[in-house]
């Protein structure tokens, strides 16, 4: 009798740690409705500013053609996600191109997180597996000198 209550006892933690994770998991993960516009942008600012990425590179996608970044363009980059302001984050834009032009890709210890650069008005930023869609951002009010998509132009220069 002794076994019995203390199988069933055991049965009973079980059964309720799997509704509570059940519960957990229908709450977070499947609600898809995006805190804010600027979600996956803040992940990737607060990445680089508590931690070096272990790797960082920049893809041209035409000829697939990949170069690691330097500190000076991880620089560049952390300036320009600090100089973008609410209105320059927006929704999916109707005119955005189908191809990306460049690629850059962050790892860090514990994420991977991207950047797809459009064209000099569009990028996006999102990790390599999120629950939300991809930050929209509008770079036409971003200077030259932070724009991403001239940094992949003066990066693969000779192509």
């Amino acid at each position: 009798m002794k076994k019995f209550f203390q199988l069933s006892s055991i049965l009973l933690i079980i059964m309720f740690s799997f509704v509570a994770c059940t519960y957990k998991f229908q709450n977070t993960i499947l609600s898809h409705k995006k805190p804010n516009n600027f979600y996956y942008t803040n992940l990737l600012a607060k990445n680089l500013t508590l931690s070096i990425p272990q790797k960082c590179t920049i893809e041209e996608s035409n000829f697939h053609d990949k170069e690691y970044l330097q500190e000076k363009n991880i620089s560049d980059i952390k300036s320009m996600l600090k100089l973008l302001k609410k209105n320059n984050f927006i929704n999916r834009p109707k005119d955005l191109p189908g191809k990306t032009a460049y690629k850059i890709t962050f790892t860090f210890n514990e994420e991977k997180l991207i950047i797809n650069v459009y064209n000099e008005k569009y990028l996006s930023i999102y990790p390599w597996d999120g629950d939300y869609p991809m930050d929209y951002i509008d770079m036409s009010r971003v200077p030259i000198s932070l724009n991403l998509y001239y940094l992949g132009k003066y990066i693969f220069k000779n192509y």
